[in-house]
């Protein structure tokens, strides 16, 4: 807990977010702020020019505003620090974007209850898996709960489909 006589601006609370919480945590709340435009991507990098901020420098080059969600952050965070390539909102034709493309082979759909519990987004979300399946792009469908309980079963589920993916090929 930090205490302040001066009220803290949103970049301020994000520097220290980025600077007190563990990296995940930090980026989530780093990507969330610029998302929603409180907070300015170049001014946030302006606050770590010192040589003992470089972990943090790097966090703050890995926001991604066009991710999606939280969940998408989560995902792509704990794929890239595993050392996988990851694009984030990748085009699928006649899909629209995947949430994340993994080195070029694999999607992940990152799934949060709150946006797919109508039925018209379960029609849409079996609609977009079917369009991803024709077009070649075998996509992993992961849930909050999973990313946030068992990082690492996902990112060991995440290797094992890559390496059957590419044995096939």
């Amino acid at each position: 807990m930090h205490r302040s006589s001066l009220p803290l601006t949103h970049l301020d609370i994000v520097c220290q977010s980025l600077r007190c919480l563990p990296p995940l945590e930090g980026l989530v709340i780093a990507e969330s702020a610029v998302k929603k435009g409180l907070v300015q991507l170049p001014a946030l990098r302006e606050r770590f020019p010192a040589p003992r901020e470089k972990a943090i420098r790097g966090l703050v080059a890995s926001v991604r505003p066009q991710s999606g969600s939280i969940i998408e952050t989560m995902a792509r965070y704990l794929l890239e620090e595993a050392g996988l390539m990851v694009e984030v909102q990748a085009n699928v034709p006649g899909m629209g974007h995947l949430d994340l493309l993994v080195d070029n082979l694999l999607g992940i759909e990152a799934d949060g209850y709150a946006f797919h519990s109508s039925r018209a987004a379960y029609r849409e979300d079996r609609r977009r898996w079917n369009v991803t399946v024709v077009r070649g792009v075998p996509t992993l469908r992961v849930t909050f709960e999973m990313l946030q309980g068992e990082p690492q079963v996902f990112v060991r589920m995440v290797q094992q489909a890559l390496a059957t993916y590419r044995a096939a090929q």
